[in-house]
Order: structure tokens, then C-alpha cells, then sequence
């Protein structure tokens, strides 16, 4: 996968980068050998010359993305009551968890998760989100092996727990004084990224109990400033998305620092504002930029391979995103959207607080030899 020049900045800055990558693009055309044929009628990432990495695929904001469903439409049989018929709407989500071909949506604004299953073409809401349960201000969310949902809501500054059916279990964080903005398993640890203290809280994952705290302490002070996401890697290690510094860390399960790459800038592999971040079981690190409103895709060493996502195209654009999660499985459920010329081997799910499209899909691959 190569390197891409290829990002929108506001300002002057952004015809410069314009300029540059005309220039750019002139050079690479001339020295790159046969041109690179590109399926027409489909929307990839990078631009030309490159050849395509990534698909958009299609967007999901309601539950008649899902289930074909709508109001007034001849797909609904109107007798009676038709108000459960009414379209389910995406309002402001933020974060995205990806399991077992299920979405699993924070939508902030309304407090409320949503549980999307395209197989069984389902657009549902979290069973036990009412009571002891409610969620105020759900922003991030994990599953453990056995299915057990934990949410991030820094309204209530807790993370809560729902069984594999939905029912709410218990809540973790009582006291604690933190603000969870996200939330990570590994076995029968707990991962709590604490915006308030900016550290990492490592709890008991079946009781909640405060286990360890990593990230800032006399050694690592500092390290972490307005940390905001976070996800591990198929090794446990941990990596972080800071807002203020603009750095992407990444630490060992004891908090040993054992990387970094990014800072604040308009430059490639730099970052506006970074937010969400994934990493795939190659190793790829997804970091979302809700400020240059792209996804920037590094290798394991921290090399910008590739962006994608800026504003500006009719289809495959981002606005204001948040949430990312990347994944292997359920390729076979988007096929129809995939381009028969291009060969996904990822797909990625990208969550906007603004526009048409709440959820982007998009699918990582290459073209078919």
C-alpha cells in the first residue's frame, strides 16, 4: 500500500496541497508505467494515479438502510397502527464497535445504543437501556468473549454493563471520580480510557474493582493529554488518540511506552483533531480526523500509508467524524455493494455527527489480478 498525497486543508494551505498534488500526480503519471486501469462508476480512495485501495461502499442513517423500510412506501402494509413502521433515525453517533456482523452504535445525543444486524436486516435498541440501565452520554463500547456489552457514558461517569440479550448487568466506576470515553478488553481485564485524569484505569472486568492505573504516573507524566480513544492490538498492547498533543501512543499492558508517531499540524500523517481509532489484525492503525474530516491509515511502525474519506466528493465523504472500527468478517454482506473488479479484505465502518451519512462503509482491498 502506498503512500498517498492527497488532503483538503482550509485556508491557503489547502491550494497549496492542491497545487502539490497536481504536480504530484503529473510526475508519478510519467514515471509510473502502464496507467492504472480503475473500475468506472465506483468511488475509491486514493485518486489518481494511484491505484485504488479503498471502496466506498454504502452509508447506513436509519433503520430503512437496513430493513428497506418506509413510511408511506408500498414495502409497509398500513392496518391499524402504524407507528412502530416509522423509520428509526441515526441522530449523533459516536463510537462504533464491529462483532460477529453486528453494529454496535453510541448515539450521544438521544443517550441510547443501537444494535444493527445486517444479516437479519435488524435495527434495534439496547433491551436494558431504561432504570438502573439508562444511558445518558454513551460514547464508546467493547464486548468481552462471552457477549457481555460495556458502554462508556461520561454523562454518568461509568461504564455499564449489558448481558448477550441486552438486559443491563451492572455499572462499574461509582466513585471512582473519572470520565470513561472508551473502553477495551483484554481477557478478564478492563480497560477504561479516563479523559478527567488522562490515564487508563485497569479494572477487574467481572467486578469492576480498580486493579491499576497507567499512562500518568512520575515516569509517564504527561503522556497522555485529553486521551479520547483507544483500541489494542492482537499482542494486548495499547494504543491512544490524544486531542491536545495530537499523538498517537502506544503502551504495553503495564503502561510501558512503547511508541509514538503523529502531532498537531496540517502535514501528512499530522492530525486537526484526532478522535477514533482501530486496529486491524494486520496491524494497520485507523485514526479519524474530525478536524481535516478524513481517515489516516498507518502501518505498525507509524508510516502514513494512505487517507481517505475528505469532503468535498458526492459519495464517501466524511462530516464531523468520530467513531471507527475495522473487520475482517461479514465481507459476504456488503458484496453487492463491492465493486466486481476489487477484492476487499477489510471492511471499515466510519461514524459522522453530521451530514446524510451517519455510518460510512468502506472496504480495504485492492484490485482483482
Amino acid at each position: 500500500m502506498s503512500v498517498v498525497f492527497a488532503v483538503n486543508r482550509p485556508g491557503s494551505l489547502r491550494s497549496v496541497f492542491l497545487a502539490v498534488l497536481v504536480i504530484l500526480s503529473l510526475l508519478l503519471s510519467a514515471c509510473a508505467g502502464p496507467e492504472v486501469v480503475r473500475p468506472e462508476g465506483s468511488v475509491f480512495f486514493p485518486p489518481v494515479p494511484n491505484p485504488p485501495r479503498v471502496q466506498y461502499l454504502t452509508k447506513i442513517s436509519s433503520s430503512t438502510d437496513i430493513d428497506g423500510k418506509k413510511l408511506g412506501g408500498l414495502s409497509i402494509l398500513a392496518v391499524g397502527d402504524t407507528r412502530a413502521e416509522k423509520p428509526k433515525p441515526i441522530i449523533k453517533p459516536y463510537g462504533i464497535t464491529v462483532r460477529n456482523g453486528k453494529l454496535y452504535v453510541c448515539d450521544t445525543s438521544p443517550g441510547r445504543l443501537i444494535v444493527i444486524d445486517p444479516a437479519r436486516k435488524s435495527f434495534e435498541f439496547l433491551k436494558g437501556n431504561y432504570s438502573f440501565g439508562k444511558l445518558k452520554k454513551p460514547i464508546n463500547s467493547a464486548l468481552d468473549s462471552a457477549g457481555n456489552l460495556y458502554v462508556a457514558d461520561t454523562m454518568r461517569k461509568e461504564v455499564l454493563v449489558y448481558g448477550p440479550s441486552g438486559n443491563f448487568l451492572r455499572s462499574f466506576g461509582k466513585g471512582m471520580e473519572m470520565k470513561p470515553v472508551d473502553v477495551a478488553i483484554d481477557g478478564d481485564y478492563l480497560y477504561v480510557l479516563d479523559l478527567k485524569s488522562h490515564d487508563v484505569k485497569i479494572l477487574n472486568r467481572k467486578n469492576g474493582k480498580l486493579l491499576e492505573t497507567i499512562g500518568n504516573d512520575s515516569e509517564n507524566k504527561h503522556l497522555l493529554s485529553m486521551p479520547i480513544s483507544m483500541d489494542t492490538d492482537s499482542k494486548g498492547s495499547i494504543f491512544i488518540s490524544n486531542m491536545t498533543s495530537g499523538k498517537i501512543i502506544n503502551l504495553d499492558r503495564d503502561g510501558h511506552l512503547l511508541g509514538e508517531f503523529g502531532k498537531l499540524g496540517d502535514g501528512f500523517g499530522q492530525f486537526g483533531r484526532p478522535k477514533g481509532l482501530a486496529v486491524d489484525d494486520q496491524g494497520r492503525i485507523y485514526v479519524v480526523d474530525a478536524a481535516h474530516q478524513n481517515v489516516q491509515i498507518f502501518n505498525k511502525e507509524g508510516r502514513l500509508l494512505m487517507f481517505f474519506g475528505d469532503p468535498g466528493l458526492p459519495f464517501g465523504s466524511l462530516n464531523l467524524p468520530a467513531g471507527i472500527d475495522v473487520t475482517s468478517e461479514g465481507i459476504d454482506l456488503f458484496k453487492e455493494y463491492i465493486d466486481p473488479t476489487f477484492a476487499v479484505e477489510q471492511l471499515i465502518f466510519v461514524t459522522s455527527q453530521f451530514g446524510p451519512a451517519k455510518i460510512s462503509v468502506y472496504g480495504l482491498g485492492e484490485l482483482k489480478k
